[in-house]
């Protein structure tokens, strides 16, 4: 797991260092840690994907976490962002760039623990893939690209953030694939969304992040309505 702390005060990067070495050492996980002493300073060095998880300060001189975060969102939405602060005045605006949990100061280690804990839960989910072929050549496809799936003669077509996977295969077997999975949800005939990827649920669509509308069948909305509200709040108690 490849780690950024930035944070400007060296002794909490210290202590936070200290943590993630403890818990890594506990739970046999391989950790690369990098401190950084401001926001600016890290985002003259990042490029997007290389980090899982970024532990971010909010009250910093130049850049504060917030203002950081909003950049490292601009360019990569995949990895983790954990705010360290004295208060949790700014949970409103951290849940805008999805930050993905807090860490009130001073924190006991045991805190922290279970924050990792989810956080590996969370990392473990967005590595699993599905292999299908396309054309003559077999692709690896991560769930947490796919946006949505659907079907039109005897082909699958898997939209994914960067482009359209074809795969000819019935959608029964196409679905065993994904169906198991709590963050896919068959919507219409034949059709299947990553509630990960939904921006907003209206009246008859999802309307995913990427600006696209995938209709619901009108005599499944009352229970994909329910479905979908159920697996945020799910999330939000950390539960997948």
């Amino acid at each position: 797991m490849k780690i950024a702390i930035i944070d400007d005060l060296r002794t909490e990067c210290e202590l936070l260092s200290e943590y993630i070495h403890r818990y890594s050492a506990d739970h046999q996980l391989d950790a690369e840690i990098t401190l950084f002493e401001s926001g600016s300073r890290f985002l003259e060095c990042f490029t997007p994907q290389t980090y899982d998880l970024i532990f971010l300060d909010i009250y910093m001189d130049g850049l504060n976490g917030i203002e950081t975060a909003e950049k490292i969102r601009e360019k990569d939405s995949d990895c983790l962002l954990i705010f360290s602060t004295t208060s949790q005045f700014h949970a409103v605006k951290g849940f805008r760039v999805r930050a993905f949990d807090y860490l009130v100061k001073p924190y006991s280690y045991e805190v922290f623990e279970e924050t990792m804990r989810y956080c590996d839960e969370t990392l473990f989910k967005k590595s699993r893939y599905i292999e299908v072929k396309e054309g003559r050549t077999y692709v690896k496809i991560f769930l947490k690209d796919i946006v949505y799936t659907d079907y039109s003669n005897h082909y699958i077509y898997i939209h994914t953030k960067r482009r359209t996977v074809k795969c000819y295969m019935p959608f029964s077997d196409f679905s065993a694939l994904l169906l198991p999975y709590p963050q896919f949800v068959n919507c219409y005939r034949n059709c299947i969304v990553n509630m990960d990827e939904v921006d907003i649920l209206d009246e008859k669509d999802f309307v995913m992040l990427s600006g696209e509308r995938v209709p619901i069948n009108r005599g499944l909305r009352a229970e994909i309505r329910q479905r979908y509200a159920n697996y945020e709040f799910d999330k939000l108690n950390r539960r997948l």
